[in-house]
């Protein structure tokens, strides 16, 4: 149910922006501190997991797969529901 008020869509496209960027920097932060905790594993236990490296590349793709998708669909849905809710008055 969109509106046909200019001034009003142009502020909720505005603020959809801002909270792209904030699913964004959400995103960016997850991944920064899963980055982090893989490679202090890592580096503690190189000798052990150098053998199965690949798993844990395997792993770490398939958290950030998901996690990429979650954000997306997160912002999806509050472009579809951005009108219906007044979520941005």
């Amino acid at each position: 149910m969109e509106t046909n008020n200019q001034a009003l869509e142009s502020k909720y496209h505005s603020k959809l922006n801002g909270d792209t960027l904030l699913v964004v920097g959400m995103l960016a932060l997850l991944v920064g501190v899963e980055g982090f905790i893989i490679y202090r594993i890592l580096a503690e236990t190189w000798e052990i997991a150098s053998g199965f490296f690949y798993l844990y590349v395997i792993f770490l793709g398939l958290i950030f797969l998901i996690e990429t998708i979650g954000c997306l669909r997160v912002r999806d849905s509050i472009k579809n529901h951005m009108f219906e809710f007044k979520y941005y008055d």
